[in-house]
């Protein structure tokens, strides 16, 4: 891993990302609705694209695009977040350099999150996202992106449409949720970002006792042999890589294309992460397959 690495990891543990779970549970929950709500894009993207926003439903939807749009590729990135906290910075810069280094329009939606909405408001609202996308672009110009919930999310966009996109980028996603926390335990001294409380949280105020639950939420349970090319993006120091092996195995046995790039020593996200080495390159590959045809 590079230097720049250790030196953001260093500084993600001296934060500690991981205190805002241990705190208890009403004082957790007031302090993300109070910080971690947003209802519009930071003024930067204004600045420097063409920002539209769209009303559907009872969330926003941005639709990104560059000032002097000319290419036909089209982007639908969904947030992570574990269902719980609004896009970060990290989300929007993402999201301003995959405009800018493809040219592609980009749909940023806003979703319901826990505690107020349920995980089923969120598949049904971003199942309305893609059906409106549908309405203005082909989908074989269409690239869903999503990371962590926002990855579980975007699998299951795909999974619960007959028009299927031109390919899937997932990246750190959300594996193993159901599962016994044991395997996930192990590595929780190694990822700097998540723990096994999150998740039970994040179960318990989002997804909740929800036996209504579409199975293709589940990374682990859907079926993927009708899935366009899949990029999977994924660190060894994160939780979820105690399954990661699993969801591979089970892509590749449903027969969907796989291209899935480990990376030794990362964290959670790192993929999005453009000031380290490995994120920048991690970005331009994923800019190269929005744009292939």
């Amino acid at each position: 891993m590079s230097f720049r690495y250790r030196v953001l990891e260093h500084c993600i543990r001296a934060v500690d990302i991981k205190k805002i779970y241990s705190m208890p549970e009403e004082e957790m929950l007031e302090y993300i609705v109070k910080n971690h709500r947003a209802n519009d894009l930071p003024d930067f993207l204004y600045k420097h694209l063409n920002v539209e926003k769209i009303d559907i439903g009872k969330k926003p939807l941005f639709k990104i695009q560059p000032k002097n749009h000319t290419a036909s590729n089209v982007i639908l990135f969904i947030h992570g977040g574990g269902g719980m906290m609004s896009p970060t910075l990290l989300h929007y810069r993402f999201a301003e350099k995959l405009v800018k280094r493809t040219g592609a329009v980009l749909y940023f939606p806003f979703y319901p999150l826990g505690p107020e909405g349920l995980i089923n408001e969120a598949m049904l609202h971003l199942d309305e996202v893609y059906r409106e996308i549908l309405k203005h672009h082909e989908p074989e110009d269409i690239t869903i992106i999503g990371d962590s919930a926002g990855a579980a999310l975007s699998v299951s966009v795909c999974a619960g449409t007959e028009i299927k996109p031109k390919g899937i980028v997932l990246i750190s996603p959300s594996v193993g949720i159901d599962k016994d926390d044991g395997e996930m335990k192990a590595l929780e001294d190694k990822d700097v970002i998540l723990s096994v409380r999150t998740l039970e949280l994040v179960k318990k105020y989002w997804i909740g006792n929800n036996s209504d639950l579409r199975d293709d939420f589940n990374t682990l349970r859907t079926d993927y042999s009708s899935f366009p090319p899949i990029q999977l993006y994924y660190g060894t120091n994160e939780i979820f890589y105690a399954y990661i092996n699993e969801l591979i195995d089970k892509i590749k046995t449903d027969g969907a294309e796989l291209m899935p790039v480990e990376g030794k020593g990362l964290c959670h996200d790192w993929a999005l992460i453009g000031i380290i080495p490995e994120g920048s390159a991690a970005i331009n590959n994923i800019c190269g397959f929005v744009k292939s045809k």
